[in-house]
């Protein structure tokens, strides 16, 4: 095609009526919160990552709560749960883009592949998915206890299998999982890391007077998923 014709090609394409026909079919889903974003690694995150410790490395824990953190203060998160290879980002009184899925879930996926594949010079990728929640406090709350429970039940099969106290193939009940290792292992590896959008009181000097003052901010600290769940599954109905 000579250069002709490619300009003759171009000139007759109306890019208003392309633009009309293809945006229109766009498949486009409208989110209200309250919402939970949960991102997981992609395809071949644990490949990626096969020379780092196992079954969880602090490293990556890491990587996925800086993520996590840059998450909450672009999109506005109040909760964020770190566990496995996943971050759930809770956005209870607002979505951005006006709810529009796809620009959120790619937003924040690409974001989280970014931070995470700087922080640990590997190339890597998450995919995410929206769940809605309930209009309640509780909600979140059993949302949470339920990533957690799934967590905790993979890391310990996965510790009893690779340790042979449990036959590789099977896959006990786990209170059989936890009696075969002794005991249950609470900590980061097995509960994750809860990030949550509080009010924090912080000292400094008043520019004027010089004295010592007292101000509030909200900071996003780390918690105990465990302390989190309980403190809002005790919370009022519609309340947030």
């Amino acid at each position: 095609m000579n250069n002709s014709s490619v300009i003759d090609l171009l000139i007759s394409a109306n890019p208003v009526e392309l633009e009309k026909d293809f945006d229109s079919r766009v498949i486009t889903n409208i989110v209200k919160p309250p919402i939970v974003v949960r991102l997981d690694g992609g395809a071949g995150f644990g490949k990626a990552l096969r020379d780092f410790n196992w079954p969880r490395d602090e490293r990556v824990h890491r990587a996925l709560i800086k993520a996590a953190v840059e998450l909450m203060r672009v999109f506005s998160g109040e909760y964020a749960l770190v566990i496995s290879d996943e971050i759930n980002v809770f956005l209870l009184s607002y979505v951005p883009f006006n709810g529009r899925e796809y620009k959120l879930i790619s937003s924040m996926a690409g974001l989280a592949s970014a931070i995470v594949s700087n922080a640990l010079g590997r190339v890597l990728y998450f995919d995410a998915r929206v769940i809605p929640l309930n209009d309640d406090c509780r909600d979140v709350a059993r949302y949470m206890l339920y990533r957690v429970r799934v967590g905790f039940n993979n890391y310990h099969v996965e510790v009893a299998q690779r340790s042979r106290v449990v036959p590789p193939e099977s896959t006990p009940h786990i209170g059989d999982v936890i009696k075969a290792l002794g005991g249950p292992r609470l900590t980061w590896e097995s509960l994750g890391t809860c990030l949550v959008r509080t009010r924090v009181e912080l000292e400094g000097i008043d520019r004027r007077s010089g004295e010592r003052i007292k101000y509030v901010r909200k900071r996003i600290v780390e918690r105990n998923p465990i302390d989190v769940i309980n403190e809002l599954s005790r919370c009022g109905p519609n309340a947030q």
